[in-house]
């Protein structure tokens, strides 16, 4: 049995770095980075706390032999809470990267700074209320007509039907 105090101390640096890495970075990627340190710290400690024989430190304290065979998890707990882990990570980190890409496109930067100006947090944020629907919709809901372009207004063109007919 392998002693607690290595993959213990590995999950407590990979924390610490990750900690450090999302909170001390203004890049995008190194924040991601630093997120990634942080699961990767909390699977190292999945697993080790699932090696545990039953009973948990308190066994491997009062035990005899510290040398115990066949009393772990046979369920394999911690592995499979890591799995998990790994695989929200995966779906977490291609979605951050999508943003980040999109970032860069409109930015030309992946510095988190100008994040603060997309959304409410920015000093020039303002709302007007009903400026969020669409122009041409607004204006047929003022005149009580249907908008420009919109086939299901009723009105039934015979035109449209012919081309139609006449491409089959």
């Amino acid at each position: 049995m392998i002693h607690l105090v290595g993959p213990v101390d590995l999950a407590a640096a990979l924390t610490g770095i990750g900690v450090y890495g999302m909170i001390a970075r203004r890049n995008a990627v190194l924040v991601l980075i630093g997120a990634e340190l942080l699961l990767n710290g909390v699977n190292v400690l999945l697993v080790t706390v699932a090696a545990l024989p039953t009973g948990g430190l308190t066994a491997v304290l009062d035990a005899p032999n510290p040398v115990q065979s066949g009393t772990a998890d046979p369920l394999l707990a911690g592995q499979v809470l890591a799995i998990f882990v790994i695989t929200i990570a995966a779906a977490e980190i291609g979605v951050a990267l999508a943003v980040v890409l999109l970032l860069f496109r409109s930015r030309a930067t992946s510095d988190l700074g100008a994040v603060r100006e997309l959304g409410e947090a920015s000093p020039t944020y303002t709302e007007t209320p009903g400026a969020g629907e669409w122009p041409d919709r607004a204006e047929a809901a003022e005149s009580g007509g249907a908008p420009e372009g919109d086939t299901d207004a009723g009105e039934d063109s015979g035109e449209s039907v012919a081309s139609v007919e006449g491409t089959r």
